[in-house]
């Protein structure tokens, strides 16, 4: 919260578009009731090994609690902040990334949405976190955008 607040500030001062989503692991209980919870934690880490070199410069993958995972995107219009998505999905889909350990592959669902100036950063996290359901209500292993 400390790191997307000072986001928010900066992107205030500098008039500058800031983009929110929240990434939801599809499916994870499934990874701990199968394998165990140490292959649960093992796809979560290999998770944020497999998007972090997909990401810019200035962006920001964290731990958001339990499966789910933050991601910042300062600087950036929400068109580009869906490309990026996207992105991430695809890479997440790909079994080659998975090749060491293809029983760990997931899916993701998030959903996305950008700053408005003025509003705080708990409003753009919350408009996040409703397309989020939508996501994974319209079937999931997809984006939904606020």
């Amino acid at each position: 919260m400390a790191l997307l607040s000072h986001e928010e500030r900066r992107a205030l001062r500098q008039e500058q578009p800031m983009c929110v989503a929240l990434i939801d692991i599809d499916h994870f209980k499934s990874v701990n009731d199968n394998l165990g919870h140490q292959a649960g934690d093992e796809t979560l880490r290999r998770f944020a090994q497999i998007q972090l070199p997909a990401l810019r410069a200035g962006d920001v993958l964290a731990r958001w609690g339990g499966e789910e995972f933050i991601l910042v995107l300062p600087q950036t219009p929400l068109e580009e902040a869906a490309r990026v998505l996207e992105r991430l999905r695809a890479r997440c889909a790909d079994v080659a990334s998975w090749t060491d350990r293809p029983e760990l592959q997931v899916s993701f669902s998030a959903g996305l949405s950008a700053h408005v100036a003025g509003e705080p950063a708990q409003l753009v996290v919350a408009r996040a976190d409703s397309a989020l359901y939508q996501a994974k209500r319209s079937g999931r292993n997809r984006v939904e955008i606020a």
